[in-house]
């Protein structure tokens, strides 16, 4: 009976929220906020930027709140949207990760052809868009392993899979960025000598 009356609350909120009320909708937050925030904080271990991210979970859920009575979990949407803005983030962060300095080392032939040390940061977008490109298990092992510095065995725990699968994925994505930014050779120094001929 409980299950069933909280249910009905529930569904006269999200009711509540499609229509624009701001009071069920902080109803809604306080609800969902603190299972969120453990969620996030696990993945990027840093408050102010899980912080962040829970602003910009809430504020996409308010700008579509008149869809969210169709939303059939909405729990489980919550918790992808969190997942999703956190790895993103993550990927933003790209410039301090180990990513850089790998494929400053793989490019020593292009040296010649390109400009300063301080201007390395050109092909950053590049790399974003490799990873990007990614498909979603391998883009998490590679973003856990490159930019979180965890184990094969702390990946294998977090995303459920064996340490085999994920050396799988880690080689597989490794091959797949060097791939990609071989195809765009010729974009990336082109767009090296557009920043340095300006």
């Amino acid at each position: 009976m409980k299950a069933i009356l909280k249910r009905h609350h529930t569904q006269q909120n999200l009711t509540a929220i499609s229509e624009g009320d701001e009071l069920a909708f902080a109803r809604f937050y306080e609800a969902h906020f603190e299972r969120l925030a453990t969620e996030v904080f696990h993945i990027l271990k840093d408050k102010s930027q899980t912080e962040e991210v829970l602003q910009d979970v809430f504020t996409t859920v308010w700008n579509k709140r008149e869809n969210i009575l169709s939303i059939a979990n909405v729990e489980g949407y919550l918790f992808v949207l969190a997942r999703n803005a956190s790895l993103n983030l993550l990927r933003r962060n790209v410039r301090r990760s180990k990513v850089e300095l790998d494929y400053a080392q793989q490019q020593d032939q292009w040296q010649e052809e390109s400009v300063e040390p301080s201007h390395e940061e050109r092909y950053l977008p590049w790399i974003d868009l490799a990873i990007e490109q990614l498909p979603a298990q391998q883009k998490k092992a590679y973003i856990l392993c490159q930019f979180k510095r965890k184990k094969y065995l702390e990946i294998a725990t977090e995303m459920n899979i064996s340490r085999e699968s994920v050396k799988k994925y880690l080689q597989l994505a490794r091959l797949s960025i060097k791939s990609y930014l071989s195809k765009h050779r010729d974009s990336i120094v082109s767009l090296f000598f557009t920043f340095f001929i300006f």
